[in-house]
């Protein structure tokens, strides 16, 4: 009778790790994903890095909503890293330069990636918005179908400059 029970015990924790794996081997690609945050009215995004960041996400959905768009709703992990690099090296070098989106779409998979820099002195989450919807390249990659996921990375650079990078990327 211990025979049975010991087989039966092994057959059930195999039947469990089996289908654990099987489950950690289906996640999606956007399992690093996560809602595009509510902006919090008890932060002051020029303090709270974080906050600057949601609050211009926030803002370009309020646009693409208005033009009839799909939201931008994910930030996505790989995608908000190499955002988050980029700002972080523009502030560093000072080379206010788009990178090779390539670079982006081998690194995350994606099919599609798009980028818009921003930098300046006073910027709030809604001019530098505001300037990128007013300038026509930078509206036609907000303002992109197909753009499904974004990443946002802000710094202050020496000169007390926002430094901003937002990406956006598709892997359809």
């Amino acid at each position: 009778m211990r025979h049975c029970a010991r087989l039966i015990s092994a057959a059930i924790l195999s039947l469990a790790l089996v289908s654990g794996a099987v489950g950690l081997l289906a996640m999606p690609a956007q399992a690093k994903t996560w809602l595009a945050p509510a902006p919090d009215p008890d932060a002051n995004p020029q303090k709270d890095r974080n906050e600057f960041e949601n609050r211009i996400l926030v803002e370009i959905n309020k646009a693409r909503e208005n033009a009839g768009l799909k939201k931008v709703r994910l930030f996505e992990s790989c995608v908000d890293n190499k955002s988050e690099r980029w700002a972080r090296k523009i502030k560093l070098s000072g080379d206010f330069v788009h990178r090779d989106q390539m670079k982006v779409i081998n690194d995350c998979d994606l099919q599609w990636t798009g980028e818009v820099l921003v930098r300046g002195s006073g910027l709030t989450p809604q001019s530098a918005v505001s300037a990128w919807l007013n300038s026509p390249s930078h509206r036609d990659v907000i303002m992109k179908e197909r753009a499904r996921w974004a990443g946002v990375g802000v710094r202050l650079d020496s000169d007390g400059r926002f430094v901003g990078v937002v990406n956006f990327g598709d892997a359809t």
